[in-house]
């Protein structure tokens, strides 16, 4: 019982944390580093910070990644749907959510760059890094602690052959940039 004590402790902190936070619920999963949330009663789109993961519809940026990688159309939107279920398992709509971020600032799409965390407390960027759904974006500044982060789970996923990097290894390496 004493051995519970302090799981039990952590577990009412993290439900009143919860309470405390202001009404961040997920609307909808967009895409695999996309996501659509209420903020301030409004909804928003809010970027993933830190990661990528491929496109799963046709526009500029999926044109952009099929003359960069030379691969099919039908192989990198496999890859995107692929990344956009994932996410979609990790969180529903009306979840709430938890965001770290400047959400007065917008990317050159509109979405607001956060890191979003689910319910379990587990930072939904890092989960799809670590799952093999998405990597790590390292051209914009990161905090280096959550950039280390992303790093190691990265290479770990890579190795294991997690998510897509088992599923298409080949498609993954030439979307991704990243060699073996």
């Amino acid at each position: 019982m004493t051995r519970l004590l302090p799981a039990l402790c952590a577990a009412l902190l993290t439900l009143s944390a919860w309470s405390a936070e202001p009404d961040h619920r997920l609307v909808r999963v967009e895409d695999g580093d996309t996501i659509v949330v209420t903020v301030d009663g409004e909804p928003r789109r809010l970027q993933l910070q830190g990661i990528d993961a491929p496109e799963d519809v046709d526009n500029p940026k999926l044109q952009r990644d099929l003359e960069r990688t030379g691969l099919a159309p039908d192989t990198l939107l496999a890859l995107g749907r692929a990344a956009t279920r994932h996410l979609q398992g990790l969180v529903a709509p009306d979840d709430p959510l938890r965001l770290e971020g400047n959400l007065q600032r917008r990317d050159r799409y509109g979405r607001t760059p956060v890191v979003a965390y689910g319910r379990n407390g587990l930072s939904l960027n890092e989960q799809m890094v670590a799952d093999g759904y998405a990597v790590m974006i390292g051209r914009y500044p990161l905090d280096p602690a959550f950039k280390e982060r992303l790093t190691a789970e990265q290479e770990r996923a890579r190795s294991h052959g997690r998510g897509l990097w088992g599923e298409r290894p080949e498609a993954m390496r030439a979307w991704s940039g990243l060699q073996p």
